[in-house]
C-alpha cells in the first residue's frame, strides 16, 4: 500500500497526484491512494498556507481522477492521522518519522527522485514531486485524466481564436509571490522582455493571451515589449473557473510561463505547442533543479 499526501493549491495537488499515478505505474501489483486528510479542518479560512486556495480540486477539476483517498485505517498503518492542517505541521516537528513514511529535504522538491519512485512495500509520501520526469512514462495518461470539460461560451470562444492566430500565452503571477521569499523578483519585465523579444524574432504575426492575477501589472508592462501586435487580456476565469486559464495555456502555440505549477501543467499539456519559455532560477535558492522539460527554452 502506498498513500500521497495532497497538499498545496491546484497545481501542487496535480503534481502530488500525478506522482501517485506514477506510483501505480511503476507497482501495478500495490494499492495507492491519495491522502486528503488536511483539507478537512475547521482552521481552513483562518491560517496562512491554506487559506491561499480552493482546497481539495482534483475531484472537482478532473472528473476522470479517481484514485481511492485513504482513511482513518490506511493512514494509521502507515503514518498518522492528524485531520488537522496546522496540527500535522506541528505534529510533522513532534513525532518521529515513521520507517513507512518517505519524506525528502525541501531541497529534493524540484529534483528527480528515483528512489521515492521504485521504494517498495508500504509507504506514505510527503512532498511536492516537481520534476517532469517523474512523469515521462505516464505523460499520455496524464493528458488523458487532466483532460478538461466542456467549456462555457467564454472559453470556446477563446479556443476557437487561440487556435486560430500564432497564438502566444503569457502567465504572470504576482499577488502572493510578491510576499514569497523564494519566488518574488524571478519573473519580472526582464524575464518578460527576452522572451518575448525571441519569440518575435521569427517575424510571424502573433497574438498574445495574457493569463494573469494582476492585469493591471501586465497591460502597463506588457504592452510595450510586444510591438504594437494584439494583445487579449483573459478576465473571464475566476473563482472556481480559474482553472480554464491553465486549460487555455494547452492551445497556444507558443507559452511564456512563470516559475509558477499552474502554467507549468499549462505547458506540459499542452499538445500542440512549438515554444515553451521558463525562467532560470525557478526560485530563490540554492538546489539542484530538474523541474524543466528537455525541450523548454530556459531564460536566464
Amino acid at each position: 500500500m502506498k498513500i500521497v499526501n495532497i497538499t498545496g493549491g491546484l497545481g501542487n495537488q496535480m503534481f502530488q497526484y500525478a506522482f501517485a499515478m506514477a506510483l501505480q505505474h511503476r507497482h501495478p501489483e500495490e494499492k495507492v491512494y491519495i491522502d486528503t486528510q488536511h483539507y478537512h479542518t475547521i482552521f481552513f479560512k483562518k491560517f496562512k498556507g491554506i487559506n491561499l486556495h480552493n482546497g481539495y480540486e482534483i475531484d472537482k477539476v478532473f472528473p476522470k481522477a479517481n484514485l481511492p483517498i485513504a482513511g482513518f485505517w490506511q493512514l494509521a498503518k502507515i503514518s498518522y492521522w492528524i485531520p488537522n492542517y496546522v496540527l500535522s505541521r506541528i505534529g510533522r516537528k513532534l513525532l518521529p518519522l515513521r520507517k513507512t513514511e518517505y519524506m525528502p529535504p525541501y531541497s529534493m522538491n524540484y529534483t528527480f527522485d528515483k528512489e521515492a519512485l521504485e521504494r517498495k512495500g508500504d509507504c506514505y509520501y510527503e512532498g511536492y514531486w516537481q520534476s517532469a520526469h517523474h512523469f515521462t512514462e505516464i505523460k499520455t495518461e496524464l493528458q488523458e485524466v487532466y483532460n478538461q470539460s466542456e467549456p462555457n461560451e467564454y472559453n470556446a470562444g477563446l479556443i476557437k481564436e487561440i487556435e486560430r492566430t500564432e497564438s502566444v500565452g503569457i502567465h504572470v503571477r504576482r499577488g502572493d509571490y510578491l510576499n514569497e521569499p523564494e519566488f518574488r523578483g524571478i519573473c519580472g519585465v526582464d524575464y518578460y522582455k527576452k522572451a518575448i523579444k525571441d519569440v518575435l524574432s521569427d517575424g510571424k504575426k502573433h497574438c498574445f493571451y495574457i493569463f494573469s492575477n494582476d492585469m493591471r501589472w501586465c497591460r502597463e508592462n506588457l504592452a510595450p515589449l510586444t510591438q504594437g501586435q494584439e494583445m487579449i487580456f483573459v478576465t473571464g476565469n475566476t473563482g472556481k473557473n480559474s482553472c480554464w486559464d491553465m486549460f487555455l495555456m494547452t492551445y497556444c502555440k507558443d507559452l511564456i510561463i512563470a516559475n509558477s505549477s499552474f502554467s507549468w501543467w499549462g505547458a506540459f499539456l499542452n499538445k500542440y505547442v512549438n515554444r515553451v519559455y521558463a525562467p532560470f532560477p525557478w526560485l530563490n535558492r540554492d538546489c539542484e533543479l530538474d523541474v524543466y522539460d528537455d525541450s523548454w527554452i530556459k531564460v536566464y
